[in-house]
């Protein structure tokens, strides 16, 4: 699990939209730097700048905000997704919710 990665965007001390990824998570700083100064974007374009960065792949990479789930090709929907969104640092690939590259900004 070395590789899975979270960047969580917040606005008002409250969680707007999470990246989170299996691989390359490495990349969360990087991506985290880039969706800062972009922002404001939408989770297609939060996706792309993940993609430029290197964060996660097309596979992996999930876009979360409260409402939508919008990822990559190989990750079945999870109700871990929502019902853990609004914690910023909570990995909800799996259970036990850690990530050993996760970014948190505030917007």
């Amino acid at each position: 699990m070395g590789t899975q990665g979270i960047v969580s965007v917040m606005s008002e001390g409250k969680v707007v939209m999470k990246l989170v990824t299996g691989c390359n998570g490495m990349q969360a700083q990087r991506t985290a730097d880039k969706l800062k100064a972009a922002w404001p974007v939408n989770p297609e374009q939060a996706y792309e700048i993940a993609n430029d960065t290197g964060f996660g792949c097309v596979d992996c990479l999930t876009v979360v905000t409260e409402w939508a789930i919008f990822k990559g090709n190989d990750y079945p929907s999870s109700s871990l997704f929502l019902s853990t969104f609004s914690d910023p640092e909570f990995n909800p690939r799996w259970e036990q919710g850690t990530a050993d590259h996760t970014v948190i900004i505030n917007v």
